[in-house]
């Protein structure tokens, strides 16, 4: 398939594993940016190439050069929004006949039986890279407690277990600084990862969290905070992950655990292979095509525009300030 690709100037978690998965796919990929597994074709190009292509993606994030598909009359475009908000903002003007959505709640209801379809992050080529000489760490939790409350609730929680094999903190390192359209790359943490036995993933600025995918890819069990989105092919507490819901159940949980060390082993190994046959990035490509080749023909996603959307959030924010 030629797929044109309008995506942002810097790095885009979930833009990189789409266009990482294409490419692996074997499809033609013609790209807006340097950036996000991709190299910048022209604009003569990208316009040539969207008027003939078999899918345009266009993705969220800044610096998106919508523009460039405003006159192109092919009907198969869709769009993709990696960002951490679980209200709808889709590019005005653009009939798009599916959407992908990151963060898409699992409360929320289709009223308009419209292609909508849930695209969390996956597992990228780079999340694999690392060294296991031994799990010499029980249980690992590193997180900047900034970006969400419930992260101290936990960091407290584990330090209060007072477990010399429980590493409880953060390495200081950026994963995302948004420069040149690639990621910077925390050694540290990968190590920490690698060397853990479980490790845990508590929600940050959304639910889905590249923590979650990084500790699955690295082997280690992963313990998660219970996530409120939709996932295809979801991992299952008990089976190929464990999920806690309050701060108790962590506890309890944890203790359980490290009661039956056998178990660890084996929900991570379930784990690790659940990611491996449906949560690639190679995977995840291929479920938006699989989805988009379900939606009918002649169905858009007309009632997703950014003049509605900005209506019902003026109301919610109206309704939270009383």
């Amino acid at each position: 398939m030629k797929i044109v690709c309008i995506q942002s100037t810097t790095y885009d978690y979930l833009t990189t594993t789409i266009i990482e998965g294409l490419q692996e796919l074997g499809h033609t990929v013609i790209a807006s940016e340097n950036s996000n597994s991709a190299r910048k074709s022209s604009n003569s190009k990208i316009i040539d190439g969207a008027n003939n292509a078999d899918l345009i993606i266009v993705f969220s994030n800044v610096n998106v050069r919508h523009d460039l598909i405003n006159n192109v009359s092919n009907p198969n475009k869709i769009f993709v929004d990696g960002s951490d908000h679980q209200f709808f903002c889709v590019p005005r003007h653009i009939r798009f006949k599916a959407i992908f959505k990151r963060e898409l709640n699992r409360a929320w209801i289709n009223q308009n039986n419209e292609p909508v379809f849930a695209l969390p992050f996956a597992a990228e080529r780079r999340f694999f890279v690392g060294k296991s000489s031994g799990r010499d760490i029980d249980l690992s939790f590193v997180a900047s407690l900034a970006s969400n409350t419930v992260r101290y609730s936990v960091f407290y929680r584990l330090l209060r277990k007072s477990n010399p094999n429980f590493y409880v903190g953060s390495t200081n390192e950026s994963a995302y600084k948004h420069l040149k359209g690639g990621p910077t790359e925390t050694p540290v943490f990968r190590d920490i990862l690698f060397r853990s036995k479980v490790s845990v993933n508590v929600v940050g600025g959304g639910y889905d969290c590249a923590r979650y995918w990084e500790i699955l890819a690295s082997g280690a069990m992963l313990l998660t905070q219970e996530l409120e989105i939709e996932m295809p092919f979801p991992f299952v507490s008990g089976e190929t992950c464990i999920i806690f819901k309050t701060m108790d159940d962590l506890d309890e949980k944890i203790d359980f655990l490290f009661s039956s060390p056998g178990l660890i082993q084996t929900i991570a190994e379930r784990g690790y292979q659940h990611l491996l046959k449906h949560h690639t990035t190679r995977a995840r490509a291929q479920y938006l095509l699989d989805s988009v080749l379900f939606a009918e023909d002649h169905v858009f996603c007309d009632s997703f525009y950014v003049c509605q959307n900005s209506k019902i959030r003026g109301k919610l924010f109206s309704f939270f300030r009383r």
